[in-house]
Order: C-alpha cells, then sequence, then structure tokens
C-alpha cells in the first residue's frame, strides 16, 4: 500500500506541474494559445487515464474539477459535485469528520490525508483513501488544493479480516491456557510422562514414568516418578492402554482413553489424552467423576422431562386442550402442538399472534374477547369465558379460555389453557331445551291435576249418586243380574274416584312448595294412628313405636308417608294371625354422611323378594283387585317423598312372613 501511495504522489504532482503551467500561463516566449489548449487537454488526458480519482478546488475550498474516475465512481455528473457537492456522497458517520480535516488543513496549507467511506454508484458505501496536497505557482501564489483518492475498502475488509481472525484465535490459545490451566488446577487431575523403554531389538516393552506433577494414581502413599508402569499401573497392559501408548510412538497420531481408579473407597473416573514428544508420550487425565455425574443426572432429568412432556401431551389430547404462553411486554405467544390441531391445523403450521387468534373467533365474539383481553392486561387477572372458534374447515367450535399471570424478571407472561368445549355446550343447549319441555310438561301435568280433580270426578260422583239411588228405589222390581250389574257400576266408579285422588296425591309430592321444619316424629305418628282408629279396631291390629328422634322434615308429607306405610301393614294383614307393627329407628353412617333409619315392619301378607323394586312402581300390584283394596300407588307416593327427603326407601319380605320397610332420611338438611 505504499508503493501505490508513492506512484500516486508522484502522479499528483506531474498532474499539479502541468495543471499550474497550463491556467497561469507560464509558458515559454515562443509558446502560443494552441499549446496552451493542447496542455490542458493533456492534463485532461492524463487525469482521465489515472487509475486514481482526482479533484482540483480553488483558494475558496470549493472544487471546480474531477476525473473521469471520480465521477464513474460516483455515478454523478461534473455539476453535480463541484463545490461542495462531492460531500453529499460522503458517508453521515465520516461527514463531519472529513470536512473538518479538509478545513483545518486548508487554512494552514498543511497536505492531509484521511480515509473515509464514499458512496458508489451502486449505492454501496466504500472505503476510499484521498490525499491533498496544497498547489502554489513558481512564485509562491497559493492557487488551490490537488487531491488523489484510491479505493482501499477491500484492503480495509481484508485487515479486519484478519485482524478479527488473529483475536479470534488469541482468545482460543486463551480459552486453551485456561483450560489447560484449570486441568492442572484442579484436584485429582495430573500431567505426566512416559518414556518408552525398548528391548535389544527396539521394541517397546515398558514405560518409565518421567515426569508426574501429582502423584494421583498412587497406591497408597508411594511415589511413581521413575518408576516403570509395570509396576505403578499393571492394569495399562490389560485393559489396551499399553498399546495405545506404544501406537502414539510409532505413528504420531495422539488418541485418548478413559479409566478410573478407585481411592478411599470411591470410584473415581478420568479422561486421558496421548500426546508423542519425541522417544516419549505425555498422558494429560481430567477428573471427570463430576461431569459423569452431571451428565446421569441431566439424562435422569431429560427422561423425566421427557415422559412428562408426553403425559402432558396425551393429556392435551384426551382432555381437547391446547396451552399457550403470551408474553405481555413483547407480544411473543408460543402454543402447544395440540392447540393448532384443534382448530383444524397442523403444528407450528402459522406464526401464532393474538391478532391471528382473533381472526379465528366468530365476528359476534370479537368484541367480547378484546374487551376481555384489554381487561386482563390492566389487571392481571385473566377473564374466563368461552368463544366461538371457525376452524380451518370452516366448523364452528366452542373454546374456554382460563390462564394465570406470572413474572419472570420485568416480564409478565399469561399462561393458560383453551379447552373445547363444545360438547359440554351442545349438552347444555339439550338440557335447556329439556327443561323447557320439562317445564311445560310440569304445566300440562297441573293442568291435568285440575281437570281430574274437578271435572273428571263431578261425572264419577253423579255416577255413583245416581246408581245408589236406583238401587234404593228400584231394586225390589230389578232382577239379580240386574242388581249386580249396578253393584259393579257402583263399585267401579269408587274405585276410579280412589284412583283420581292417589293420582292426585302422587303429583302434589314433588316438594317445591314445602318446606323443611324440625319435627318430633313421634307426634306425627301419633296423628296417623288418629287417622287410622277405625281401620285398626276393624282389624285388631296393635302399633307398637319405639322413641323416634327430631328429624328436618316436610311434616305433610312425612305424615303421608307414615300413614302410607302403617296403613299397608294393617290392610295386607294373614288372615289367620291379628295384625302387628312395629316401628323403630337408629342412626347409621354411610359416604354421605349419618343417616336415621326408620323401620315399619308387619306380620301381613309379606311378597317375593325378588319384586324388591317392582313394588315402588307406580300401578304394580302384587295382589288381586279383588283380594286386597289398593291403587297401586301408595308406596310410589312413599318412594317420591323420601326422595324429596334427599333419602332413600328399601324393602325386605317374604310370601307369608310379614315385610319391612327401610325408611332412611339425613340427619341434616342439605344444602
Amino acid at each position: 500500500m505504499n508503493l501505490e501511495t508513492d506512484a500516486l504522489r508522484k502522479r499528483i504532482e506531474l498532474l499539479e506541474a502541468t495543471l499550474d503551467r497550463a491556467r497561469l500561463g507560464q509558458t515559454g516566449a515562443g509558446d502560443t494559445l494552441a499549446d496552451l489548449q493542447e496542455m490542458e487537454g493533456r492534463f485532461q488526458a492524463i487525469a482521465d487515464t489515472a487509475p486514481v480519482m482526482i479533484w482540483l478546488s480553488g483558494p475558496d475550498k470549493l472544487c471546480y474539477f474531477f476525473n473521469k474516475g471520480w465521477l464513474d465512481f460516483t455515478g454523478r455528473s461534473m455539476e453535480q459535485e463541484m463545490g461542495n457537492g462531492w460531500a453529499e456522497g460522503v458517508h453521515p458517520d465520516d461527514l463531519e469528520r472529513c470536512l473538518a480535516i479538509y478545513t483545518s488543513h486548508f487554512e494552514e496549507r498543511k497536505e492531509f490525508s484521511m480515509d473515509y467511506r464514499l458512496r458508489r454508484h451502486d449505492g454501496e458505501y466504500r472505503w476510499i483513501s484521498d490525499r491533498g496536497v496544497p498547489r502554489y505557482t513558481s512564485t509562491g501564489v497559493f492557487t488551490g488544493y490537488v487531491g488523489g483518492c484510491m479505493d482501499i475498502h477491500d484492503q480495509i475488509t481484508f485487515s479486519e479480516q484478519l485482524e478479527k481472525k488473529v483475536e479470534e484465535r488469541t482468545q482460543q490459545l486463551r480459552r486453551s491456557e485456561q483450560f489447560l490451566q484449570s486441568i492442572l488446577n484442579t484436584a485429582g487431575n495430573s500431567i505426566a510422562s512416559y518414556e518408552a523403554i525398548r528391548n535389544p531389538d527396539g521394541k517397546i516393552m515398558d514405560f518409565r514414568i518421567a515426569y508426574s506433577n501429582e502423584d494421583t494414581f498412587t497406591y497408597g502413599t508411594t511415589h511413581i516418578t521413575g518408576r516403570t508402569c509395570r509396576e505403578v499401573f499393571p492394569g495399562i497392559f490389560r485393559n489396551g492402554v499399553f498399546e495405545k501408548l506404544v501406537k502414539c510412538i510409532e505413528t504420531g497420531r495422539p488418541d485418548n482413553y478413559q479409566f478410573d481408579v478407585r481411592k478411599d473407597g470411591e470410584v473415581h473416573w478420568f479422561e486421558a489424552s496421548i500426546e508423542k514428544l519425541e522417544d516419549s508420550v505425555t498422558v494429560t487425565a481430567r477428573n471427570i467423576s463430576e461431569e459423569l455425574k452431571s451428565d446421569l443426572r441431566l439424562k435422569d432429568l431429560n427422561r423425566q422431562l421427557a415422559i412428562q412432556n408426553s403425559i402432558f401431551k396425551h393429556s392435551e389430547e384426551n382432555a381437547s386442550i391446547g396451552s399457550y404462553a403470551w408474553n405481555v411486554a413483547t407480544n411473543e405467544l408460543e402454543c402447544s402442538d395440540n392447540l393448532y390441531r384443534l382448530i383444524g391445523y397442523l403444528p407450528q403450521e402459522f406464526t401464532p399472534s393474538f391478532e391471528q387468534f382473533l381472526s379465528f373467533l366468530h365476528p359476534d365474539d370479537r368484541h367480547q374477547a378484546i374487551r376481555d383481553g384489554i381487561r386482563a392486561y390492566e389487571t392481571k387477572v385473566v377473564v374466563q369465558n368461552t368463544y366461538r372458534v371457525i376452524t380451518k374447515n370452516g366448523d364452528i367450535r366452542h373454546f374456554r379460555l382460563s390462564g394465570n399471570f406470572i413474572k419472570e424478571g420485568d416480564n409478565h407472561l399469561m399462561i393458560g389453557a383453551l379447552q373445547d368445549v363444545t360438547k359440554d355446550v351442545e349438552l347444555s343447549d339439550a338440557l335447556h331445551k329439556k327443561n323447557l319441555e320439562l317445564r311445560r310438561n310440569n304445566e300440562e301435568l297441573a293442568s291435568f291435576s285440575y281437570v281430574a280433580s274437578h271435572d273428571l270426578q263431578e261425572p264419577l260422583r253423579k255416577i255413583r249418586a245416581f246408581s245408589s239411588r236406583i238401587m234404593e228405589k228400584e231394586s225390589e222390581h230389578f232382577s239379580e243380574n240386574t242388581r249386580d250389574y249396578f253393584g259393579r257400576i257402583i263399585a267401579a266408579s269408587a274405585r276410579m274416584q280412589k284412583l283420581i285422588e292417589a293420582l292426585l296425591s302422587y303429583s302434589g309430592t314433588s316438594g317445591v312448595n314445602f318446606k323443611f321444619a324440625e319435627t318430633d316424629l313421634n307426634s306425627i305418628v301419633d296423628e296417623v294412628k288418629s287417622d287410622l282408629e277405625e281401620l285398626i279396631l276393624e282389624k285388631g291390629a296393635v302399633v307398637e313405636v319405639q322413641k323416634l328422634p327430631v328429624l328436618p322434615v316436610i311434616p305433610v308429607q312425612f305424615h303421608q308417608l307414615m300413614q302410607n306405610l302403617i296403613g299397608n301393614g294393617i290392610k295386607y294383614s294373614s288372615p289367620d294371625r291379628k295384625p302387628l307393627v312395629q316401628i323403630t329407628s337408629t342412626v347409621t353412617e354411610n359416604e354421605q354422611g349419618p343417616f336415621c333409619r326408620i323401620s315399619v315392619i308387619d306380620n301381613g301378607i309379606g311378597f317375593d323378594q325378588r319384586y324388591e323394586n317392582r313394588i315402588f312402581d307406580l300401578f304394580q300390584r302384587l295382589h288381586g283387585k279383588n283380594e286386597y283394596e289398593g291403587t297401586g300407588i301408595g308406596l310410589a307416593i312413599c318412594k317420591k317423598i323420601v326422595q324429596n327427603h334427599h333419602g332413600y326407601i328399601t324393602a325386605e319380605g317374604a310370601p307369608g312372613m310379614g315385610s319391612a320397610f327401610h325408611v332412611f332420611i339425613p340427619t341434616r338438611i342439605a344444602q
């Protein structure tokens, strides 16, 4: 580069002399105007063919000439570059420095040299070396500066790359030195030199330990320097290490191996590298026990992490969940693979973002999602909500968003999940429709109850009344068959009226309009015995009552329950013995809490145990209607009343041996 600079200086001086002669008219007496023009043309030709970029400035610091090399480099015209126009191409970071050097040297009429970046015609900034020299006439008059520039961009780039490589190599050597030093400074590490011991034929038979920085691998307290490997490390002749040492000396190629040493009851692992040095080898051993332990721990952690990731992945798939992590500060969003699948895309098929998530939402849900997002951002509390999402194939799915904010340093992260709850929403909608249908059915049932209590019973009463009057006044004129027919009409209408009354009683046990109250069950049983007094006297029945507790019940319904159970025990009595009904109570415990078991036991006709569940159904009778009076609704009413009390009822029986009904009622009111 110095040779190029000297050549440039000489070329500029030649041009300067020619220019001065041409412009200042310093020619010989025989010179003519044609000679002057010829000299200026010669200067122009020399400047344009010069392998440098040349510029000229006058005493006013303004440039008035640039050669072809400069104009070709910048891609600009002479008019654009003249004056201070050339400064427009200087890199903004170099302009102030460049102008300062030019101005200060110009004022002191000193030669200057500077490097700066100039914009080339293709827009790339290139480093150039610019040298400016003041010009004087032969009489010492200052006429401005002449300058020459060279493109040194490649040299600078090469120099920078070379310096970078030197720096990188220096860093590598420094790290190697530090690494070697750390090896030597680490407890349990060593470096040793082994000299080959040869037989008369030149074959290596053993190695002598010429040097060792410490006796790491000694057995006991014996020093190993100066001894042979066969004395100190006989194991190397069995584990292949001896062959490695020999091969390194014979081929000159380095090698390495691992070995373990048992010391103080512990196993220490080492990694050794072998290097040749004349007729000896240098073995550097590094203790890698902790590294191996760390590797094992890391492998175990990776295995556990892989298992957890697999469990989490399958859990997400099984639960139709996709997880996400949103960095509020950077707006970066990470999503699990299953979240992509839930909306119909392949994992990582698109770059996730909050805006992208909004684009998947149903148009009617986007404003709500934006409001929820703003509120979550401001309060750092995630608003759980369900949104409709349009999948890739156009299906509409319902997703429930949940999450929580955590803080990592200065960043707030929202960690959460999106769960596909489409089935839940559909089931909820179906349940809502069923509830509406059930409400309509209840309204129809209420209407039916009204009709049954008013419209149906009135014709029955007339049928019974008119039939009874006919039998009273005209029965003596009837035949036996006619009297039998009227008797059947009266009996059938009576049964139908009782059936209607029973149905009304069953429909009135919904429990909706009744309230629980702490009630002494003994008083209820006393009331029931009073109501059944005529039946008890008629059958000669005995009702034995053990002291009963005070429980939270619906008094009206519980009265009906006990009346049905006690009445059945008397009504379905055996013809060969007097009815006996016993009522007992005890407290039991199950997984739902404490229950009071109230048992009503009779000695009546009983029933087959296989019909235990059937007897609680509507209109189920185990005996003929002519044998025993009844509608088949009484026990169904009992079951419904017990359910209204959040309990259950069971039955035990045997034909001819009686039956026992057990009512289980919670001792506390269910909340």
